[in-house]
């Protein structure tokens, strides 16, 4: 797997299989406001702030590695203003995380401009100059697909929440929001840290999957040790790669 493809993977597809996998082992995740609320979560924290962050550290640390992989020149000062600007979206993607007002939007617009701005050069190089790196033409599908996410998850939030039913007004849905977002932070550290360590070691997929696998591990423990959410008893299930096995947990 080429290091623009995980990049793609742990940015646009883990943040949907963490929120699956909140979904499908948490009973107390059974609301369509609290379906849409964990997705969210995970989008801004992973797929704005942890991609930020992980993007700064490549433009910044190893900005002759992230050129050449784009095919573009090494050595050009503008790429440290790319790095800054990835480390302002990354620092939005983790205040959107914790926060339900229009915050939120406002970090969208700006993730939505930066990527279609970023795909509009790439395609202008590709016209221009034939360019086919992967960081120059893969990496179009995750600055295309994570806006459309966000924007999707955000709208159909907003849509819900308006609902007369809506429990996101409830000290018992904050509650729940609150726990959740107790684990996501040392999450999105863990996978960022994992990726542009692994980038930097020339071990990209080994490090990422080892940093991917303690993510889902401390998101378990975490879900299982508290009292807002709830696992079921008598079954568990042990995460492997994005996929669910169950097996058997003695009961206490």
């Amino acid at each position: 797997m080429s290091v623009t493809a995980l990049r793609i993977f742990i940015f646009t597809l883990l943040p949907l299989l963490l929120a699956g996998a909140v979904i499908l082992l948490d009973k107390a995740t059974s609301t369509r406001e609290r379906k849409l609320e964990v997705t969210l979560i995970f989008l801004f924290a992973i797929g704005v702030g942890g991609s930020g962050i992980a993007n700064f550290i490549g433009h910044f640390f190893l900005s002759d590695i992230v050129a050449e992989s784009i095919g573009w020149e090494t050595g050009s000062p503008f790429q440290l203003e790319v790095g800054f600007a990835n480390l302002a979206m990354g620092i939005l993607g983790i205040i959107a995380t914790s926060r339900r007002d229009g915050f939120r939007e406002a970090t969208v617009i700006a993730a939505t401009t930066f990527s279609l701005g970023a795909t509009i050069v790439h395609i202008m190089d590709i016209l221009a100059t034939g360019n086919l790196a992967p960081g120059n033409t893969l990496q179009n599908v995750s600055n295309l697909l994570k806006p459309a996410l966000l924007i999707i998850f955000l709208v159909a939030m907003r849509r819900a929440e308006a609902q007369l039913d809506s429990e996101v007004s409830s000290p018992a849905f904050e509650n729940w929001r609150t726990a959740l977002l107790q684990v996501t932070e040392p999450i999105t550290i863990i996978v960022a840290t994992a990726f542009g360590l692994g980038f930097a070691l020339g071990q990209a997929l080994l490090v990422t999957l080892i940093g991917v696998l303690i993510s889902f591990a401390i998101l378990r423990v975490a879900l299982r040790r508290s009292p807002e959410h709830e696992l079921g008893l008598g079954v568990g299930c042990v995460l492997v790669c994005g996929r669910t096995w169950p097996v058997a947990i003695p009961q206490t």
